[in-house]
């Protein structure tokens, strides 16, 4: 497979390499257990099914929806809100459970989601017969007629692609068969932002808490490094990330089958959130990260929309389907709400001082502005900052042996260090569709213009490490998934050594400590 991928183009990336990768990157998650410093040995420690009380509120849901659409009378209306709040606070229970870090782990590969028996049942493996003919012309496209045909007859191939799309089908069917409401209108109303409007999107500060000396809790007091608790109390980051995820995996399932009823949740999952109505969200982020006592949230909460990338992906998988056909102006309208929503990041302190970061939340800004370029029809300005971030980006997060110098200062030092190469890689895969290399780009050309535009109150430190660098340093705690990766853009023959050792660490039970020698 390796040879296979090597010097293919963006596309054949996302689609074949991606499912390695993108699947990858959106299970990935370095932490496991309550200490976020331990490296892990299943990437995943939390899970979800979609349970039989989540089924029963189905009818519950329907008159809701009926309800709130209906203008008629005020009663009904009335009368719906209170449900609202009811079934919003019953779904909050089966919504996929965050990690305890930046972002969503995935769900656990057994897809316990109760069938529907009179339905027909979604597809649970790779089928020949049913692989679309205009999936086979777009891989044909990007790595090749005969290549192609070896990835689907030779038995080599075979079993790394049905696991991989089995995979992919299992959290798929549980996206699918998930009738949750993702809506920033059913938060609580005293989660509500200071802006009163329902329709804001709202998260709060991840490490700030009540503070103890005062009788109203306020000011709110930072704890960097321990989460709390009582941001799970607004619904709208977990939807989001939820929503994010779960069109994601229905796109690249419909890509392998060409199975209806994912485009169709897919459609209905992106007007929910973005274009209806009753449940739209907003062109903006402006309470994300939000501490109560403040007026607006903070920088930090335009990092809760990075994922977007997964939805446009698979908006892009889904195009050719039945039920995009039927909507013709959802993408023109999508297009218009991002337009706005871009006008917000060009126009916004909070987002400015984002862009402006030289940690794991500047590079988020970059794949999150770069998708939505991309999304847009913006390939000229995304080309532009795929090239800029070399040296904003890459170069002077990097030291010369691998180390991420501004992740390794905070105290859960291995999960900030991973998590920001997850971002970085996502960001080499994005460059490639415009030519620009960042898997191999080093610092050192231009280690003197880069060390000028780092911050002058913060250490000086030898730049000049690639990414590749920066995966070694952090695979010696056993990401293997990341060295497998590697492998992939890099070549076998430089990592097979590295996920030997991995997988002989991990299967004799032995854990990284997520900490490097030189860290305090």
């Amino acid at each position: 497979m390796v040879i296979m991928l090597r010097g293919v183009s963006y596309r054949a990336l996302t689609i074949v390499f991606g499912l390695y990768v993108f699947c990858a990157l959106f299970m990935l998650t370095p932490c496991t257990g309550s200490d976020l410093n331990q490296a892990s040995k299943s990437w995943r420690d939390s899970k979800i099914s979609t349970t039989k009380q989540e089924r029963s509120l189905e009818h519950q849901e329907q008159y809701l929806k009926r309800a709130v659409n209906d203008k008629t009378t005020k009663r009904k209306a009335t009368a719906a809100r209170p449900m609202k709040q009811m079934i919003a606070k019953k779904q909050m229970k089966h919504v996929e459970a965050d990690d305890q870090a930046e972002h969503p782990v995935g769900d656990d590969d057994v897809d316990n989601d109760p069938v529907d028996e009179t339905q027909r049942p979604l597809p649970t493996k790779f089928d020949l017969a049913t692989f679309p003919p205009a999936s086979q012309v777009v891989l044909e496209n990007t790595i090749g007629a005969e290549t192609l045909k070896q990835y689907i007859s030779q038995k080599s191939h075979q079993a790394a692609r049905d696991v991989a799309v089995g995979y992919i089908l299992r959290q798929a069917n549980t996206a699918c068969r998930n009738n949750t409401v993702y809506s920033v209108v059913i938060k609580p109303k005293s989660k509500v932002a200071p802006s009163g409007d329902m329709h804001d999107y709202t998260s709060l500060a991840r490490y700030f808490y009540r503070n103890p000396d005062t009788p109203n809790g306020l000011p709110y007091v930072r704890h960097d490094g321990k989460p709390n608790p009582e941001m799970d109390s607004v619904w709208d980051y977990r939807l989001l990330r939820k929503m994010f995820r779960d069109c994601y995996f229905m796109g690249q399932a419909y890509f392998w089958t060409g199975d209806e009823r994912y485009a169709e949740k897919t459609v209905h999952r992106v007007k929910q959130w973005f274009l209806d109505p009753e449940t739209r969200m907003n062109p903006n982020v402006k309470y994300g990260s939000w501490i109560f006592g403040e007026s607006l949230g903070r920088a930090q909460g335009v990092l809760d929309m990075f994922k977007v990338y997964g939805m446009f992906e698979a908006l892009k998988s889904i195009k050719d389907s039945k039920a995009m056909q039927a909507e013709p102006n959802l993408i023109p309208d999508l297009q218009t709400w991002f337009r706005a929503y871009m006008v917000w990041l060009d126009g916004s302190e909070e987002a400015h001082h984002e862009m402006k970061a030289h940690n794991n939340h500047g590079t988020y800004f970059t794949v999150q502005y770069l998708s939505i370029l991309e999304f847009l029809g913006s390939n000229a300005e995304a080309k532009a900052l795929a090239e800029e971030a070399k040296t904003v980006r890459v170069g002077p997060q990097i030291r010369k042996d691998g180390a991420q110098p501004y992740e390794t200062a905070r105290p859960i030092s291995y999960y900030y260090s991973t998590f920001n190469l997850q971002g970085l890689m996502l960001l080499a895969m994005q460059a490639a569709s415009h030519d620009v290399d960042l898997w191999h780009y080093s610092g050192q050309a231009d280690a003197e213009a880069i060390l000028k535009k780092m911050p002058k109150k913060e250490p000086k430190f030898e730049i000049g490490g690639t990414i590749e660098d920066a995966i070694r340093y952090v695979a010696d705690y056993e990401v293997l998934k990341m060295a497998r990766i590697a492998s992939l853009v890099y070549g076998r023959d430089r990592w097979q050594k590295s996920i030997e050792d991995l997988t002989a660490k991990i299967n004799e039970g032995g854990s990284g400590n997520g900490k490097r020698e030189d860290e305090d």
